[in-house]
């Protein structure tokens, strides 16, 4: 068993990440693979998270760049965790997912497009005969309801045919999606074909733990979304560690024991050296980073509260009276700790960012270069 300190854990998974690292992303597709998934947010209070989480890894990096790897088939979008953007070449995987979904009959995502078979083939026939297609060319809203069964009819159809996989997003203008058909969205000579069920569970664990650098049972069940733990693990805590230990077995990957800490961590063979010699690792003495609420290390807020002590509540959907650091906060990583958190508006007209509040974690206001 290898054994850590707290801070060679946090500089080992920043440097993995690509936030404080000596190899940093030259490019947002190779960001994009580094974290496998890059959450879509609608918010946009200061920018959005897609761009965002991209920014802190990739100064180079301008709003909306993201997209044109879309429309060249680099990238494409899908319920990972939440809505994503994924590379291109881990399709393979959410056919599967895509798979799961398509036989299910209750939940969401799929129930409304069960029930109303005519509307969805009604709707997939025009995609077809029309070419990319947004909800919004198609008929008026519905009046009454609320949230997502406040969609029209036709947006509702769009978003069933997405997710069991005969639709795909080929690209977005001004955050709206166009859909078409699967077969024409994906790029030539891409794989389509859904991996098996030992294939999943192969992937599931290199890529959390490529992307985590450290993982514990709880990262497994939930970076890529819940749907791969629960099929193949019935999302038992022993289930995925006994697969984990049959892996250890094998040499693909080590157990961590972090100091301080109850649960067991994971890291892939491979990173063996760099996790030990972490605490001798040159973090770039670049400036503080303002994270988004959905950065990778952030969005499962289990990690940033074991990990790094610190925790954190989106409060965009909290009541203003019962807010307690304020509408859209992000948390700030200053060298391989998280110091504070920071309220804040962007006045895009004005070309102004509006600091409301700036929160600094118990000791941390005098020594953080923030």
């Amino acid at each position: 068993m290898i054994e850590v300190s707290q801070e060679q854990a946090q500089r080992f998974i920043l440097d993995i990440q690509g936030l404080r690292t000596a190899k940093p992303s030259r490019t947002i597709l190779k960001v994009a693979k580094r974290l496998h998934n890059i959450q879509i947010d609608t918010i946009s209070v200061v920018t959005r998270s897609h761009d965002l989480t991209t920014f802190c890894r990739l100064a180079s990096y301008k709003e909306g760049e993201v997209w044109a790897l879309e429309r060249r088939g680099k990238l494409f979008e899908f319920w990972s965790h939440a809505m994503c953007l994924v590379p291109m070449e881990a399709f393979p995987f959410y056919a599967w997912k895509m798979e799961q979904l398509g036989k299910q009959t209750t939940g969401w995502k799929v129930e409304w497009g069960v029930k109303n078979k005519d509307t969805v083939e009604s709707v997939y026939r025009h995609v077809k005969n029309n070419g990319p297609t947004q909800s919004a060319s198609l008929s008026a809203r519905e009046k009454g309801g609320h949230g997502w069964w406040d969609w029209k009819r036709e947006k509702r159809a769009l978003e069933h045919l997405f997710t069991v996989g005969r639709l795909m997003v080929a690209y977005r203008k001004g955050f709206q999606k166009y859909y078409d058909l699967t077969e024409r969205v994906l790029p030539s000579g891409q794989d389509s074909e859904s991996m098996t069920d030992t294939q999943v569970a192969n992937f599931v664990i290199q890529t959390i733990l490529g992307s985590l650098g450290l993982a514990s049972y709880e990262d497994i069940k939930v970076y890529l979304g819940r749907m791969p733990a629960r099929v193949l693990w019935k999302s038992s805590r022993t289930a995925i560690e006994g697969y984990l230990d049959s892996l250890r077995q094998d040499g693909v990957v080590e157990e961590v024991s972090i100091a301080g800490f109850g649960n067991r961590y994971f890291v892939l063979g491979k990173n063996h050296d760099a996790l030990v010699n972490s605490a001798d690792s040159q973090l770039d003495k670049g400036a503080a980073l303002f994270l988004s609420p959905f950065d990778n290390i952030m969005r499962e807020r289990h990690r940033p509260r074991k990990i790094w002590n610190f925790e954190y509540k989106l409060e965009a959907y909290t009541p203003a009276a019962k807010r307690v650091s304020g509408y859209y906060v992000l948390p700030i990583l200053d060298g391989h700790e998280l110091v504070g958190r920071m309220d804040a508006k962007r006045h895009r007209a004005d070309g102004l960012l509006e600091i409301k509040t700036l929160h600094f974690e118990k000791g941390r206001a005098n020594d953080s270069s923030s």
